[in-house]
C-alpha cells in the first residue's frame, strides 16, 4: 500500500509504501526501511489488532471533525 508519495506532476520514486500483514491478533507492517534510535534499519513493526484498530478508528473521527 502506497502511504505517502511527493507529487511532482507524478509520483515518483519518492513514495512511501509498506506491507501490511495481519498474522493472528497482530499488524504487521513490512517492507520498512527508516534509521532507528540505534542508527539501525528498522525494516518492520507489529502492532497489536486492538491497539492498530483503536487508531484507525481514532483517525477517522478526527478527520471528520474537520471542516
Amino acid at each position: 500500500m502506497d502511504v505517502a508519495a511527493q507529487e511532482r506532476p507524478e509520483p515518483g520514486p519518492d513514495r512511501l509504501t509498506i506491507r501490511v500483514r495481519l498474522r493472528g491478533e497482530t499488524v504487521i507492517w513490512a517492507n520498512l526501511m527508516y534509521p532507528g534510535l540505534d542508527g539501525k534499519p528498522i525494516e518492520e513493526v507489529r502492532f497489536h489488532l486492538n491497539q492498530y484498530l483503536g487508531e484507525v478508528e481514532r483517525a477517522y473521527a478526527a478527520l471528520k471533525e474537520q471542516p
